[in-house]
């Protein structure tokens, strides 16, 4: 059994100044500690009759929330040779009112990229396309949900779509763009003619691959619309990339060198910044030795 070491009076304290903080209420706190909401009522105020049995578990919450307080979170966005990439790409489309097509390997930042432009372009519209909106039907419910469509039908809302989006200066930028369809990607070069903005389809190779439609002839039309096409790779993050998003947090040349061995795979930036974040949260500190074990669990090599 793990030996007390806060008090009565400390455990309550914690537990008070826990909700308050963080917005708990006291059902909360009691899930969190797997008791009854009704133990910890009289738990605070006092009534409970062996509350020796409970500081442990106060105890541990707040070992708990004292390590998460210090655990580094994710890294805010850092520009890197990728998002420059795929930023100056949607910049293109945005400005030319044409088709931009970013595609590539999974996990290097393309999204952060999408997010980071779109935060600092109020005329950016943006969509992140799944399989369950990957039709015309689906791309118009997204895109009416943005722009306050109310009309139903797709002849009707792509109608309003393309009223609202008419000299308005936006651009379309969709992420995940790989699940469209040819007929929904048709559809949007159709928006883009008859609105005159720009469109920006971001996702991986297979994009790039409908795109092109083996040369056929089908596609051609929908291929002469792209005015720019950039490939993305892991192997363009550089070492100034890796020291630019890491570095800050006093990393060491052998954690530094990991976790660009790791961004260089096809784990990409994102294993990357997985094992940064799980190796704090296991060890509350980075470095190499404790990068390599949080690597060997997650069952990754760089």
């Amino acid at each position: 059994m793990e030996e007390l070491t806060m008090t009565y009076e400390q455990a309550v304290a914690f537990l008070k100044k826990y909700m308050e903080e963080n917005g708990r209420k006291q059902v909360e706190v009691a899930a969190e500690l797997g008791v009854s909401g009704g133990l910890v009522s009289s738990f605070l105020a006092g009534t409970y009759k062996t509350p020796h049995a409970i500081i442990p578990k106060v105890q541990e919450l707040a070992k708990i929330h004292e390590k998460k307080a210090v655990t580094p979170k994710e890294p805010d966005f850092v520009e890197t040779s990728v998002s420059r990439t795929v930023t100056n790409a949607i910049a293109y489309a945005h400005l030319r009112g044409t088709v931009a097509v970013v595609y590539g390997d999974a996990g290097v930042g393309k999204t952060f990229a999408v997010r980071e432009y779109m935060k600092r372009n109020s005329l950016a519209l943006g969509i992140t396309i799944s399989p369950t909106y990957a039709s015309v039907t689906g791309v118009n419910e997204l895109i009416a949900e943005q722009l306050g469509v109310r009309e139903r039908g797709d002849r009707k809302i792509t109608r309003e779509i393309v009223a609202k989006l008419r000299n308005s200066g936006r651009v379309l930028v969709i992420d995940e763009a790989q699940h469209l369809t040819v007929r929904a990607l048709n559809h949007l070069r159709c928006v883009s003619d008859e609105s005159g903005i720009g469109i920006a389809l971001v996702g991986n190779e297979e994009i790039y691959s409908k795109l092109r439609g083996s040369g056929k002839a089908d596609f051609a039309q929908l291929f002469s619309r792209v005015g720019m096409r950039k490939q993305v790779l892991t192997n363009n993050l550089t070492a100034e990339d890796i020291r630019n998003i890491f570095g800050p947090y006093g990393l060491d040349e052998g954690a530094l060198g990991l976790l660009s061995g790791i961004a260089h795979t096809n784990y990409g930036l994102r294993g990357a910044v997985n094992v940064f974040v799980n190796t704090a949260a296991v060890y509350g500190k980075i470095d190499k030795a404790g990068i390599v074990k949080v690597m060997r669990d997650m069952n990754i090599g760089a």
